[in-house]
């Protein structure tokens, strides 16, 4: 059978942030063109991002994911069965596949290489000083690696520096006076915690798979919720993006040009160092904190700084990406 479309794995969390932008710049590009979302089995939380995306004939496969953020190795064992053979049933067909970094692309990777499919690679934001597992192997078997930042050429010499990948924005930023705190789909409890220690009332509060109920009730006038698919209409009005290491600081600096602060997740150790959130940080004229090693007065004082930051500004990387891949799409 013909291939006849481009596969993007969109894996959870700041995975789907980059497939999503890579999507939106390729229907920009070229409106006709077929793509293919790879979501895991059982996400819903990355399904209602995605669905926005399905027209023109583009659509869904779920793909088993070995390993969440917080699981220990043994599952991710248990899992890799599963996982090998719904990839290798799944990833067929394609022009090109775009591994984003989760080890959900890994499989999806390595089944498109014994195809001969072409893989592009994608390194996470977030990932300046320490390499990612899945993109690293991804890398040493071939793929063509794509980097956000000069600084990852150490990591990958024959990667392609493309720039930040970040998502369009939706809406038109205003400021309605709210502090947005959002960590992605893991959430952040060292660092909510804290923000109830603090005086702030103009919270909005996305908590993730936290049970959002304990801060309802300690902070009645905040508007807390546990996960909203339309995230940008939050970040488009905040006066500040309190989030962690990731797409989002990215999103919210770079699509919309809000003042951050970068909150680094201890728990995400496995995914992104604490040196590298702060290499982050710095690359987006953002305040770092560790909630860990920070007072509740520090975190709102570091909130009243990031108030007078100005994001710094960077070309979407998504759209060289999707460029790169029409220039593929032609030479095959």
């Amino acid at each position: 059978m013909k291939r006849v479309s481009i596969g993007i794995m969109a894996s959870g969390g700041g995975h789907t942030g980059y497939g999503k932008a890579i999507g939106e710049a390729l229907k920009d590009l070229v409106p006709e063109i077929n793509i293919i979302y790879y979501v895991p089995r059982g996400d819903k939380w990355t399904l209602e991002r995605i669905k926005p995306l399905l027209f023109n004939g583009s659509s869904i496969e779920y793909i088993l994911k070995p390993r969440e953020p917080y699981d220990p190795l043994y599952r991710f064992l248990f899992k890799t069965p599963a996982s090998m053979v719904e990839a290798l049933a799944k990833v067929h067909n394609l022009l090109l596949l775009v591994a984003t970094g989760s080890n959900h692309s890994l499989f999806a990777g390595l089944a498109a290489m014994a195809k001969r499919i072409p893989v592009l690679n994608i390194e996470a934001t977030d990932r300046i000083i320490y390499p990612s597992k899945t993109p690293r192997i991804l890398y040493r078997l071939g793929a063509i690696t794509l980097l956000h930042w000069r600084e990852q050429k150490k990591l990958y010499p024959r990667g392609i520096v493309v720039g930040p990948i970040y998502e369009k924005p939706r809406y038109k930023p205003t400021s309605r006076g709210y502090i947005l705190v959002t960590t992605g789909t893991m959430g952040h409890k060292i660092l909510f915690d804290k923000l109830l220690e603090t005086g702030i009332e103009n919270i909005v509060l996305q908590t993730g798979r936290i049970p959002p109920e304990k801060y309802r009730d300690k902070k009645p006038g905040w508007i807390v919720f546990s996960f909203d698919p339309d995230i940008d209409k939050w970040i488009a009005g905040a006066e500040v993006v309190v989030t962690h290491q990731g797409i989002t600081a990215l999103n919210a600096a770079l699509s919309y040009g809000k003042p951050v602060v970068i909150a680094y997740n201890p728990l995400l150790k496995k995914s992104s160092s604490r040196e590298d959130a702060i290499v982050l940080a710095r690359k987006l004229n953002a305040v770092f904190i560790d909630p860990l090693k920070t007072s509740s007065k520090e975190l709102e004082e570091a909130i009243l700084k990031a108030r007078d930051m100005k994001p710094r500004r960077y070309r979407n990387g998504a759209y060289v990406i999707a460029r790169h891949i029409i220039k593929i799409l032609l030479s095959l």
